[in-house]
């Protein structure tokens, strides 16, 4: 059985990554997988379209993109190929307004949060699309061996402390240029959002806006819903940040990767600065590294690869928590984590995990044991087959 896999442009190749597990784990399952590139690539649906021609396909697979997409007779993907194509969203789902709105009926859609499949289904309702699910991420890369002992594992990984990620600051929130009593609604939820360890932010939009007496189940009001985007935004910039001042008064040292860091390196006494790298880079940091770094964006239900990858690579995590690590690890033993509500305290432990390299170890190996047996693409790509409705191996 033939699984067609379309590979677009991707920041820090990220996307691109993980077509190319994904298709080696469809592989080991007996799958013929077929990855199409599309990047740089003028005119997307000539390639697509070549790709339908060589014969059945049992699969159609996309990260981010092309849910929307159609030919020039406006067939869906699913058209063209004659079989299901699974579409999953790795950024916040109700960014992708846009495209949800064209994703045809015939697509399975897959988010990396279950609350984000709880906001779809409150807005489009539950036949909306083929179907709709949460699929963790994966760890990518290659697993590293993790010492017996602290002192060769600390000897045998020179990177300390390790942070890959963009550094975002917003100068004015997404709702300033909005009227006042709009701006007051997103001023109340951005409020609450960040009174409590975590709250989805469609959730935090339907309080308030319950609060005034507006009965959410009428669809008049399933734009405000959708307006949640704006809300996620400001939280995980506002927490992202909040981490990284926090990180930078403890003193230690970090290796820190991604765009957007040149404003802010004076904060930090012992920082190495690498720029932007490539998925790759980052996976053989990770081999390098004791402790990565974590924030999981405004994901608090769900998962990022970061975390996931970096135990792969045999490097004790620490992680803001989410209700997926606390379900999926064995929290101390695993992973290590923090809570927003206590970042002081977070970062004192940050500081004790960098002091005992014993500590950070053993929750490495954990750690790594953990992801192997559950988190890796070959187990993850169930989720993908599942929503298409085919045999986990044929």
């Amino acid at each position: 059985m033939r699984a067609v896999l379309l590979k677009g442009p991707s920041q820090y190749e990220g996307t691109r990554t993980f077509i190319d597990h994904a298709a080696a784990a469809l592989a080991n399952r007996g799958y013929q997988a077929q990855v199409t590139d599309l990047m740089g690539v003028e005119a997307p649906m000539v390639p697509i379209l070549e790709a339908a021609a060589r014969g059945p396909a049992a699969m159609v697979f996309s990260i981010n993109m092309l849910g929307e997409a159609r030919d020039g007779l406006g067939r869906t993907l699913s058209q063209i190929f004659a079989a299901p194509h699974v579409v999953w969203h790795v950024d916040y789902i109700l960014s992708q307004e846009m495209r949800l709105e064209t994703t045809p009926a015939d697509t399975a859609l897959l988010m990396v949060d279950p609350t984000q499949v709880e906001a779809l289904a409150s807005i489009y309702g539950p036949g909306r699309f083929l179907n709709t699910g949460f699929c963790p991420h994966a760890a990518v890369g290659e697993a590293a061996p993790v010492a017996d002992d602290a002192e060769s594992y600390a000897q045998g990984r020179d990177v300390p402390i390790l942070w890959c990620g963009t550094l975002q600051k917003l100068k004015a929130t997404p709702w300033a240029d909005a009227d006042p009593a709009t701006r007051k609604v997103f001023d109340d939820a951005f409020d609450l959002a960040l009174s409590v360890e975590w709250i989805p932010p469609h959730e935090a939009m339907d309080q308030v806006l319950a609060s005034r007496g507006l009965d959410l189940s009428n669809p008049a009001y399933a734009g405000a819903r959708r307006a949640a985007r704006h809300l996620d935004v400001q939280v995980r910039c506002t927490r992202r940040f909040e981490f990284v001042k926090a990180l930078a008064k403890t003193g230690l040292p970090v290796r820190i990767c991604g765009l957007g860091w040149d404003a802010d390196l004076y904060r930090f006494k012992r920082a190495e600065y690498e720029g932007p790298v490539p998925m790759s880079r980052m996976s053989a940091l990770m081999r390098q590294s004791r402790i990565v770094l974590n924030t999981n964006g405004n994901f608090g239900g769900g998962s990022h690869e970061r975390p996931l990858s970096a135990l792969l690579a045999g490097a004790a995590v620490f992680s803001d928590y989410s209700r997926f690590y606390g379900g999926a690890f064995e929290e101390g033993r695993e992973i290590s984590l923090f809570r927003w509500r206590d970042l002081k305290g977070g970062m004192a432990a940050l500081d004790d995990l960098a002091s005992h390299a014993q500590k950070a170890r053993d929750i490495a190996a954990a750690g790594q044991r953990r992801v192997l047996a559950e988190h890796t693409w070959d187990t993850r790509i169930e989720v993908v087959l599942q929503a298409a409705g085919l045999p986990l191996a044929v």
